[in-house]
């Protein structure tokens, strides 16, 4: 079966940003190569966090990989639930 992966970024009721990745069959995963995965509202006081293929990063470990053009695996990476 052929699989088609798309990224999409969406605002959440609650503020928050969150840009994820859906491809077919799967869940859906926390995924950014341009910047934060998640942005929270300036009210709250919590950093932005760093996501590839579901995999959390620091913001340090995230731009190493990125400058690295490493690919990291995606078969044990998590999904993002409803708090998101």
């Amino acid at each position: 079966m052929r699989t088609h992966t798309t990224i999409k970024t969406i605002n959440t009721l609650c503020g928050k940003t969150v840009t994820y990745m859906e491809t077919t069959a799967q869940l859906a995963k926390m995924h950014s190569t341009e910047g934060p995965a998640v942005v929270y509202i300036k009210g709250e006081i919590k950093p932005p966090e760093y996501y590839l293929f579901g995999i959390k990063y620091s913001k340090n470990e995230w731009k190493s990989l990125i400058n690295q053009h490493k690919a990291i695996p995606v078969a044990d990476a998590m999904s993002f639930g409803p708090e998101y």
